[in-house]
């Protein structure tokens, strides 16, 4: 099985500030919330047997590596997004197993906001839980829907 990474680059280029050097907000698309890998650990993660077998490292390690998506779940996303929203999204191969170095990890100092699709009156219901990791803008903050994002980026385009 083939796992991805999805994001998505929305342009701001009129949002620069001292903060912010990049010109584009940068959406990380993850699962959250899954409850069973999409294929083994063994497999999903390398070494995964060297893993310290206590602690909250190691179901740390499982949560972040449950993130990726599969095909289907990057076909719906798209869909849903470009219907929704219409922005895409681009997706990178995930080369597996991840190392553990690899693994998607937000930093909260990195991670501006969090938009949840799901659980919303929306037409395009998704079958896993997706988020949206909001990062790249300092002044961005406390979004949670892309509508939110999309609608603070156009308010501070017509300022700018």
């Amino acid at each position: 099985m083939t796992l991805y990474y999805a994001f998505s680059l929305i342009d701001s280029s009129r949002l620069l500030s001292g903060d912010n050097p990049e010109n584009f907000v940068k959406v990380d698309w993850v699962c959250y919330l899954r409850d069973e890998p999409l294929i083994p650990y063994d497999q999903l993660i390398e070494n995964f047997e060297d893993l310290p077998q206590t602690g909250k490292q190691k179901l740390w390690i499982q949560r972040r590596a449950n993130y990726l998506l599969s095909q289907e779940e990057v076909d719906e996303l798209k869909l849903y997004l470009e219907k929704q929203y219409s922005f895409t999204i681009e997706v990178e191969v995930a080369k597996l197993p991840l190392k553990v170095e690899q693994i998607p990890n937000f930093n909260e100092k990195d991670i501006t906001g969090t938009i949840i699709l799901r659980d919303r009156d929306e037409p395009f219901p998704l079958s896993v839980g997706i988020i949206g990791m909001v990062s790249g803008h300092r002044d961005l903050v406390n979004i949670q829907t892309v509508g939110e994002l999309l609608g603070e980026i156009d308010r501070r385009n017509q300022m700018g």
